[in-house]
This record gives C-alpha cells, structure tokens and sequence, in this order.
C-alpha cells in the first residue's frame, strides 16, 4: 500500500508542469478596453486651467426686450477664477431701447410718448463651470470647452426701468488657444419697467458671442 502511494505521488509531480504550461498558454492576451482601432485614451488631464486666471471680454448680440422692442446689444465684462470652477465677473452692456408702437401712439396722442435712446446694464455676477467639455474638431484634434452658470444682479441705467437688475444665465466657451477663447452667452436680464403708462416685471433675454481673452496666473 505505501509502494502504490509513493507511485502516485511521483506520476502527480511529474504531470504538474505540463498543466502550469497549459494553463499559462490559456492566459488571455491582454488587448487593452478598446473594441475596434487603437486603444482609448481613457482620462485626460484638462488642457486649458482658468484658475487665478482674468478673462477680458468682448461681446455681441440681441437683446429681446419683454416689453420693448427686439434690437441690439454690445459690450464686454471682466471676470476672474478664485478656483477652476468658481470665479466672479463685472459686465457692461449696452442695448438700444426702443418701441415700435411708439409712432402709432404718438400719431393718436399728438405727441411723444416714449424716448427711444440707449440702456446700460453694469451687472456683477457669480460664475461656476461644473462640467467640461471635449468637442472633437478633426482627427487628430480636440476642442476642450465649458458649461457656466452666471447669476447676479446690478442697476439698468435708463428712464423706463426702476429698482435692480438681476441676471441669470448660461454660458458655452471653447479655448482655442492657451490665450484665446470664444463665449457664447444666453443671459435673463429681470427688472422692473415702465413704458406707454404700463409698468410691469419683465424678462428681458440677452444673446450674445464673443471673444475671451486670458492673462496668465497672477500668483
């Protein structure tokens, strides 16, 4: 009995590395998580940093009044980063305002009922960018891009308006180089305003794009 147990452990120590042979051969080759074309670059560290960074701006667009009639707007703000996604910013737009049933009025009253002429919105502003973006421009390029929200408030310099002025919006950029950036910005511009003896609150939507352009770290 103890013959035929000396026998089988020497067939079980002569069989053992034939099977480590085996099952190293059925080990998988490790191709890497990408299913089809070159392996995926999984995560990349942003390319473009905001932080202690001062971003001058310059700005076009539409303003749609509530009230009044739709027209221009023009301007330009000046924004710093205390964090990568939290900053301040100071803005100045101009827009014209204007009412287009104001010839009619003026025809039926014999006389002139509104004042058309230019409005100035100074707002100062919260900024928070949570989400980044990548946008792919060509095949071998990257487009690295993000979402902020603005709310604040500041004074609407004009005859019609009465009491402050409080923003919210929200805004796309895209850093198209370490220096350069493009803005595109939809903001609500909420006030009180009186024109042709109505006085209500209104909803003022601002649409504007522009360019950005960024100081290097202050400290």
């Amino acid at each position: 009995m103890r013959r035929f147990y000396h026998i089988v452990c020497l067939l079980a120590l002569s069989a053992s590395p034939a099977f480590a042979v085996e099952d190293s051969a059925a080990e998988p080759e490790d191709v890497g998580c990408a299913e089809e074309g070159p392996a995926r670059k999984g995560v990349q560290k942003r390319d473009f940093l905001k932080v202690h960074r001062a971003e001058l701006s310059a700005v076009g667009g539409f303003f749609a009044g509530d009230l009044l009639s739709t027209t221009y707007a023009y301007g330009g703000s000046l924004a710093f980063f205390i964090t990568e996604d939290f900053g301040v910013e100071a803005s100045l737009l101009i827009a014209r305002f204007s009412l287009g049933i104001e010839s009619p009025l003026r025809d039926f009253f014999m006389g002139q009922r509104f004042q058309e002429g230019n409005a100035y919105l100074v707002v100062g502003n919260l900024l928070w960018s949570p989400v980044h973006l990548k946008v792919r421009a060509s095949e071998r390029a990257i487009l690295h891009g993000d979402l902020v929200f603005t709310l604040g408030a500041g004074d609407t310099i004009h005859d019609t308006v009465q009491g402050i002025t409080v923003d919210a919006g929200l805004g796309i950029k895209f850093y198209l180089t370490r220096f350069l950036s493009l803005r595109f910005d939809v903001r609500d511009y909420l006030m009180i305003q009186e024109a042709v003896s109505i006085q209500r609150v209104v909803n003022n939507i601002v649409g504007t794009a522009g360019v950005s352009f960024w100081v290097l770290p202050w400290f």
